[in-house]
């Protein structure tokens, strides 16, 4: 996939705002006590340098026996200056950083709530580590920009306006002149700036590429592991790490280029503020203590404007990075997941497809189908590969809407049903059962979290699926952790888990779709008599590659090249000896 650049992506700084003022509004009234604080200890600390050069005047004039009342007052404030300038930043940064940490956990966990409810088409065009890295770097940038507010920000305005004011109230000269040396800065910064912005997103393009290659790899370790697929990977990475390099290089030349454009500048005008104001020491214009004031006030200006067009430049790295996050959260949900979607009816009667048709890429793969699935009927569907039994289930399944014809509950669109509704009346069984790296009975209790702790319904999954036969071998039974993609068990006990997730989730609407392919016959038979008492209170609709599976089924449905060519009972489709008598003979002399 190619990656974003700015000018394929524009997000402004005016969207940056909402965005941080969106994550930021349960918790701003701690923000702003804690933006608050810091003010006023960053106001304080204007404090000292002015301080110092009341010191170098005092001591200058002093003479034995004069009063120390002016020395006491100066130290005195100092000490006040440093408690609040201390006490700001600590309870700023203490009260201020846990509001930061929760903004970003929020936009974190929105934007993955939001994942979750994109089509699997959307989730098609990007692999997971890229989307991962998306939402994982627009969250530490929001964090990364409302520290920066705290951390910076204030201290650098407060720096900048109170020491330019400051020092008008002594020379009003010397402060238009620091104000002309601020201005210089920050138009040289951002007129560099731009190039070193944009070789910094490209950065973070590469860096985006790179991660999903790793994680893809670590991802798929066992595949990689067995079928030495390393070299392969490694050759990906190493070449996504090139290309990665070739940009930071570019990066580094860029930020460096105009760091060192800036520092000349700002050691040119200071020799010069400097020259100026010693000569006006020995005409007798300004005290010696001014040059104390100015030179203290200026390396603090200096490092307020640096640290100002450090933030410009890191908000506009981090804008990118919130930006990308926001295009995920900005995705819209498909319509069904809308307001306006409807649930789905839990007294539904039939649902019926009706001249349903199919393409991938111009190629039909499904073709006019036409038939009804009464409630509490057992359907399965057989064919040959190809024959279009997994198109159709992801139909069923909501998975893919861009189909013609029409599938109705009832009298209800299905695209017109809301899917989080409809899947809560549903559960499906996969051939490749997806199982996560949490303990087993948390990979059976999480499809229905509600009803985790009631033992007898455990018991009746684990006892319908048999998977209380293999619980033995384990550790820590069924608080045994799995391992990542179910390390730990085989194809068959995964398969077995996700009947069980099935059985323990109570639907009404169950799909099976080869769910016991990599079962011994052994253990497909015996579960197979289990389910037959579990399928007397769902809708059961099963594809079947061994053809025994379905053969309680109160429907058999034939596909072949997209299209319905016959659908009975076991023993209306075996009397009649057409496509599914030969399918099943077949079958029996391989078997």
């Amino acid at each position: 996939m190619k990656p974003f650049s700015i000018q394929d992506f524009p997000f402004s700084y005016r969207e940056l705002l909402k965005t941080l003022w969106r994550f930021l509004t349960p918790y701003r009234g701690r923000f702003l006590v804690a933006a608050s604080f810091r003010l006023v200890g960053d106001i304080a600390w204007l404090f000292p340098a002015f301080g110092m050069a009341k010191l170098v005047e005092f001591f200058t004039g002093y003479h034995t026996g004069a009063s120390l009342e002016t020395l006491w007052i100066i130290l005195g404030l100092w000490a006040v200056a440093s408690v609040l300038r201390q006490g700001g930043k600590y309870f700023s940064r203490t009260v201020g950083y846990y509001t930061t940490e929760r903004a970003a956990q929020d936009a974190q966990t929105e934007s993955m709530d939001h994942l979750f409810r994109l089509d699997l088409a959307w989730h098609e065009k990007e692999n997971a580590g890229n989307k991962l890295k998306r939402i994982d770097r627009g969250s530490e940038a929001i964090n990364r920009i409302l520290r920066s507010f705290l951390d910076i920000l204030i201290e650098v305005a407060v720096n900048i306006v109170g020491m330019v004011i400051i020092l008008a109230s002594v020379d009003l000269t010397i402060s238009l002149a620091t104000s002309f040396f601020v201005l210089i800065f920050y138009l040289i910064s951002a007129r560099l700036g731009p190039a070193a912005n944009a070789a910094a997103q490209e950065c973070t393009g590469k860096e985006e590429i790179l991660n999903g290659v790793l994680f893809e790899g670590i991802n798929n370790i066992r595949t990689v592991k067995v079928l030495n697929l390393a070299t392969g990977i490694l050759a990906r990475v190493r070449k996504a790490s090139e290309q990665l390099l070739a940009k930071l290089r570019q990066r580094i030349w860029r930020f460096q280029q105009r760091g060192a454009i800036l520092n000349l500048w700002a050691n040119f005008f200071l020799v010069a503020a400097l020259s100026a104001i010693g000569w006006n020491i020995t005409q007798g214009h300004y005290a010696v203590g001014f040059l104390i004031l100015f030179y203290g006030y200026f390396n603090r200006v200096y490092d307020a404007v640096a640290q100002l067009t450090q933030i410009v430049e890191e908000t506009t790295v981090s804008k990118y990075s919130v930006g990308r996050m926001m295009d995920i959260l900005n995705t819209p949900v498909s319509p069904e997941e809308s307001l306006t979607a409807l649930p789905f009816p839990r007294d539904w009667k039939c649902i019926s497809l009706k001249d349903v048709g199919f393409s991938y890429g111009g190629s039909a793969v499904l073709r006019g189908l036409t038939f009804d699935i009464n409630r509490g009927q057992r359907i399965g569907i057989i064919g040959l590969s190809g024959a279009g039994k997994s198109t159709l289930f992801k139909l069923l399944l909501k998975e893919n809407e861009q189909y013609t014809g029409e599938i109705l509950v009832d009298d209800i669109p299905l695209r017109s049903i809301k899917k989080s509704s409809y899947y809560k009346q549903a559960a499906v069984v996969l051939q490749e059962t997806e199982v996560f790296n949490f303990t087993l009975r948390e990979n059976i209790t999480i499809a229905n979290p509600s009803d985790a702790k009631h033992e007898k319904d455990i018991k009746q999954a684990l006892d319908v699926a048999h998977v209380t036969p293999f619980l033995s071998r384990l550790p820590d039974g069924l608080d045994t952790m799995i391992g990542e993609k179910g390390v730990k068990l085989s194809g068959g006990e995964r398969q077995r888990v996700g009947i069980a997730r099935a059985v323990f989730k109570k639907p009404t609407l169950l799909f099976l779709d080869e769910a016991t392919s990599h079962l011994d016959l052994e253990s497909e038979e015996n579960i197979r008599e289990s389910l037959h008492e579990f399928f007397q209170s769902v809708t059961a609709i099963v594809i079947a590659h061994r053809l025994t599976t379905i053969k309680e089924m109160d429907r058999i449905l034939v596909l072949e090249k997209g299209k319905l060519i016959e659908e009975g009972s076991f023993k209306e489709l075996y009397d009649k000896g057409g496509r599914f008598y030969q399918l099943w003979e077949k079958q029996k002399l391989v078997a």
